[in-house]
């Protein structure tokens, strides 16, 4: 028996497939699943955190400064948390990877959409027992994460073969693999033309 059948519990009546993929939706969608998963060191600390959806004494634009970051629970959490984040302006999804570490605390991901036309970067603070339920400017949520739609990583000229660094990362965490279908549809020639001219 697997570690993921020993963790929650195994049912007789599905295929093995198809346990696999709906242990994976539940850890993907319980915190407590997600904080038991934890290392017992990380654990501790993401325990000891504030449970809260904004930081107290946090300031400037939520999520959109490292002085006001998003908590959430764990690496788990910030994968799940940026997962359910849609364009408030059209639904449409957001992909992601993270590209620094400030303070030994604050992750800073790099935030498109599929067509390129929108880049931003968000600011979370993985040291905290729960997900914020607030959304930064801009952005809107769903009420269950699906699919993982960026990488807790940086990704090589990203987003170039983004859709595989998603299933790669998800079979290590979640112990299948598995992406949002649509990060194979992304636009990388002009997303990546739109990040040389932002990063100029």
């Amino acid at each position: 028996m697997g570690f993921m059948e020993k963790f929650f519990g195994a049912d007789m009546t599905k295929t093995r497939a198809e346990q696999i993929y709906d242990d994976a939706y539940m850890l993907f969608n319980s915190e407590k699943l997600q904080n038991e998963c934890l290392s017992r060191n990380l654990k501790e600390k993401v325990l000891a955190g504030t449970e809260c959806d904004m930081l107290p004494g946090a300031s400037g634009d939520f999520g959109h400064c490292a002085a006001n970051p998003i908590p959430c629970n764990g690496p788990m959490g910030e994968l799940t948390y940026l997962s359910k984040l849609r364009m408030k302006t059209t639904g449409a999804k957001i992909f992601f990877h993270k590209i620094d570490h400030i303070n030994g605390t604050i992750d800073k991901f790099e935030i498109i959409n599929a067509t390129g036309k929108f880049i931003d970067y968000l600011y979370l603070d993985m040291y905290h027992p729960r997900k914020s339920l607030l959304c930064p400017a801009q952005y809107m949520m769903e009420g269950e994460a699906v699919f993982p739609r960026g990488i807790l990583t940086e990704c090589p000229d990203f987003p170039k073969n983004l859709y595989k660094h998603i299933k790669r990362e998800a079979e290590r965490i979640l112990k299948v693999s598995v992406a949002d279908p649509e990060a194979k549809a992304i636009n990388t020639a002009r997303v990546q033309a739109a990040l040389r001219e932002l990063r100029k």
